[in-house]
């Protein structure tokens, strides 16, 4: 069954292995766009979400789930702030970045994992920016559990890398994904070479969604 997070179908990943619909291949489509999503460090599915985003002090956040759609609500130390006080105008929603149009956001930062305005101030705190909005790109997942949320916004080339990867792990399957040949008479092995911090198990997979993976400022 599809998921919402699915970034390809069961069904394109079985016709291009030349197999059946079954459960592995559902196993091995929802293992692929995790690990694609991981990658990226985004989740690319469409969904209304809060955030406790880390602004630096600057006039701008990025914003986990891009590209941005709406943002509904943004709080301040508590307060609703009026939205003629931010954009997400032009390329701004492309990059999921929430623009300030006078002066900077307050100063919060990640500290261990969590958004902090102070060491004691932790995600969450009353105080703390929050920010809900909707974002990310419709899937083919999600127009599988819902056909009326179509057409498919994901781009091609990201649902080409699940396909991909989902493949390779099918056919990756009780081997060793490092082994590239084996022979019987005087028996030998031979190992494929992978590129320095390779984190897919398809190469093809990991260059195609290397232009989406969501960079922040540690």
């Amino acid at each position: 069954m599809a998921r919402p997070t699915d970034l390809c179908l069961a069904a394109t990943v079985a016709a291009d292995l030349g197999v059946p619909v079954d459960p592995h291949v559902e196993r091995c489509v929802s293992t692929a766009s995790g690990a694609i999503a991981a990658l990226c460090g985004r989740a690319f599915e469409r969904a209304t979400v809060t955030e406790h985003p880390a602004s630096y002090g600057r006039p701008y956040v990025l914003l986990a789930r891009p590209p941005l759609v709406e943002v509904i609500i943004v709080r301040e130390g508590g307060e609703l702030l009026d939205a003629t006080a931010y954009t997400v105008a032009g390329d701004l929603a492309a990059g999921g970045l929430l623009y300030r149009l006078a002066g900077v956001w307050p100063e919060t930062a990640h500290v261990g994992g969590l958004v902090t305005l102070t060491v004691d101030s932790r995600q969450g705190h009353p105080g703390a920016l929050a920010v809900t909005y909707t974002g990310g790109f419709v899937t083919p997942g999600q127009v599988a559990v819902d056909a009326s949320l179509g057409p498919v916004t994901l781009p091609a080339e990201v649902e080409e890398a699940a396909i991909l990867e989902a493949c390779a792990l099918y056919r990756g399957r009780g081997r060793d994904s490092d082994v590239s040949a084996e022979s019987l008479g005087d028996w030998s092995v031979s190992y494929r070479e992978r590129g320095a911090g390779q984190r897919l198990a398809s190469p093809r997979a990991e260059l195609l969604v290397a232009p989406h993976i969501l960079w922040r400022a540690s």
